[in-house]
């Protein structure tokens, strides 16, 4: 059974995308890139993001202490760090972005 707070999430997100289809949603671009960004924004563990970005755990930690990765976040809760998989795709363009300079 889904919780109130959930339903009416569902609904909304129903709606937005029928008035998308519609053509008629009035979201400017930088509007739909901020849900997109909310909507994807997912939770890795810390072997998930050494995988994610395809790098072993020693080189992982080197480039969040040379600063090129984020740092892991810690979540109510939970007692592990997380990496959010959008901010890492951004810190992986960045560095690539910064070699091909």
């Amino acid at each position: 059974m889904q919780k109130p707070l959930a339903k009416r999430l569902i609904k909304e997100l129903h709606a937005l995308a029928d008035r998308i289809d519609a053509g008629n949603s009035e979201l400017t671009e930088e509007e739909a890139m901020d849900i997109l960004a909310f909507v994807t924004h997912r939770a890795l563990s810390k072997e998930q993001a050494c995988e994610h970005v395809h790098k072993q755990r020693s080189q992982f930690d080197n480039l969040i202490a040379l600063g090129k990765l984020p740092k892991g976040r810690k979540r109510r809760g939970y007692k592990e760090l997380v990496w959010y998989e959008d901010e890492l795709d951004n810190a992986i363009k960045n560095i690539e972005n910064s070699k091909n300079r």
